[in-house]
């Protein structure tokens, strides 16, 4: 046996199991940021879409009841996931006025999880789910 083949053999095994756990690091579960007990259903106009991974972000202005308005952030599956269910970049721009149903964010803050998108003329995309809640209906 060569004299360097465990260094090597060591080095690839290294990292090998450095990159395999990449992605694990950077992903995280829908329980660590929303709250399936507290789903919402919202409507506004979009201000900006970011398909990005790993995870895109639909961004848009809702008005309260109080006139108020409030710049809510959405996120939704990868690019390529979103591409599969038919939504792109030109599917959904900034200007659209959508209606969104989903999960709210455990921060309390102005974001969430998107279960359901509907764009103007009723087109409705299914783009994901909580693992222990029924999704929220947009009815």
């Amino acid at each position: 046996m060569h004299k360097r083949f465990p260094v090597i053999a060591a080095a690839v095994l290294g990292m090998g199991t450095m990159l395999l756990s990449i992605p694990g690091s950077a992903h995280h579960a829908f329980a660590s940021e929303f709250d399936s007990s507290k789903p919402i259903v919202l409507s506004g106009t979009v201000t900006r879409v970011r398909f990005v991974n790993p995870h895109s972000w639909l961004y848009l202005d809702v008005r309260d009841r109080a006139g108020k308005v409030t710049n809510w952030g959405f996120e939704f599956g990868t690019p390529s996931s979103l591409r599969r269910i038919g939504i792109s970049r030109t599917t959904v721009s900034a200007g659209t006025h959508v209606r969104i149903a989903g999960f709210r964010a455990k921060n309390g803050g102005a974001f969430g999880y998107s279960t359901t998108l509907e764009l103007p003329g009723g087109a409705t995309y299914e783009t994901g789910g909580a693992p222990d809640a029924p999704a929220p209906r947009l009815n």
